[in-house]
């Protein structure tokens, strides 16, 4: 079964979407199932060009101008109608603005990964221009996978349709190391330790982080990643005094990864709007055994980690709240470790082998 693949982005480009997908389309290899990816070059003024990666075959288009972010290319209509007549199913990963208002149907079976709500986005003003052709689209579609249930309940535009929805989770990329640590962590040390992993981006809310962290002076935070707010966010850390407190460690290796997970006494996940679909870096921490803190978002982001279960939910944008989350786990040890042992239980609810089992299943449903 020849299966392609439509997603903005794909690897090397790094980010959530880019990496579930590349998840997918490696698992289902050894299902039969041959995957193929149509996808913009992340990299400007690259021309449309194959690529081999991991036996995978990518088409990388090329892309002439972003608008809101979005890349646009002028030939990418051309380039879907040429691939999808060589394929026996298409999997559209939404929101991606170009190929949906470029899609036409074509007689071969369309499901669609929705990863959020475009309307619930920081493009969502641009959201009613574009829905008319995401209706297209999801009207087109044999079956639409929500990431998690509550997407649902979070889309008006999205309701109609609830008859084609189903759910699969996004899932976590194994570290090295990771089975390693399966016991329950239990906190007794005077010095927190807070981890964060991630892109450094505004939607991240990782300014609301370090505010918080600056009311919690024993408190240690950890910062992997890198990206447009790197210097911002230094420079916040730097106005409130505590550079002593904040580490920024950029982008590292797996088994940098790996100990800075074992190092660290919680996690943090501050994200402030739905560019956050899903947040399954919550479900890696987790795999450690490390309570989580997140926000209450009208995304995937709070049925990872669940509140009061695997962690504490608090209100995006709340320093004050993200404060006394991080001393609740702190000063309550019952509390942290009954997290701890949760987070351990429901991280194996997000490993790659349940996700790719449950879409090679759907796959050969919709042929």
């Amino acid at each position: 079964m020849k299966v392609l693949n439509i997603v903005k982005y794909y690897y090397p480009s790094v980010g959530g979407m880019e990496t579930y997908v590349r998840q997918l389309c490696r698992g289902t290899l050894k299902y039969e199932i041959t995957p193929s990816i149509l996808t913009f070059n992340h990299s400007p003024r690259i021309n449309t060009n194959w690529e081999n990666v991991d036996e995978i075959s990518v088409r990388r288009t090329t892309c002439q101008f972003k608008l809101f972010s979005q890349p646009i290319s002028l030939n990418f209509g051309d380039e879907m109608k040429s691939l999808i007549s060589e394929t026996d199913l298409v999997h559209l990963h939404s929101p991606f603005p170009n190929a949906e208002v470029l899609y036409r149907h074509i007689s071969k079976p369309l499901i669609i990964t929705w990863c959020v709500d475009p309307a619930n986005t920081r493009w969502g003003k641009l959201f009613p221009v574009f829905r008319p052709f995401l209706i297209r689209v999801l009207e087109m579609a044999r079956k639409i996978i929500l990431i998690a249930p509550s997407l649902l309940e979070h889309s008006p535009t999205l309701q109609p349709y609830e008859h084609k929805c189903e759910v699969i989770p996004l899932a976590y990329s194994s570290v090295k190391g990771t089975d390693a640590v399966s016991t329950v962590r239990k906190f007794d040390r005077t010095r927190p330790t807070v981890l964060f992993v991630g892109k450094l981006r505004k939607y991240k809310g990782i300014k609301y982080l370090i505010n918080a962290i600056q009311r919690i002076p024993e408190a240690i935070l950890r910062i992997v990643g890198d990206g447009e707010e790197l210097s911002n966010l230094k420079n916040l850390a730097k106005k409130l005094g505590i550079t002593a407190q904040v580490s920024f460690l950029g982008k590292i290796s797996d088994e940098q990864l790996y100990v800075e997970y074992k190092k660290a006494d919680l996690f943090v996940l501050p994200s402030i709007d739905a560019s956050e679909a899903f947040g399954i870096v919550q479900a890696e921490a987790m795999s450690y055994g490390l309570p989580v803190i997140n926000t209450d978002l009208p995304s995937g982001v709070p049925h990872v980690s669940l509140n009061e279960v695997t962690g504490i939910t608090i209100p995006p944008r709340d320093s004050i709240a993200l404060s006394f989350a991080i001393k609740r786990l702190c000063d309550d040890p019952d509390f942290y470790e009954k997290c701890s042992s949760n987070a351990l239980q429901r991280a194996k609810l997000f490993t790659e082998e349940n996700m790719v089992k449950r879409y090679v299943k759907l796959y050969k449903k919709c042929i």
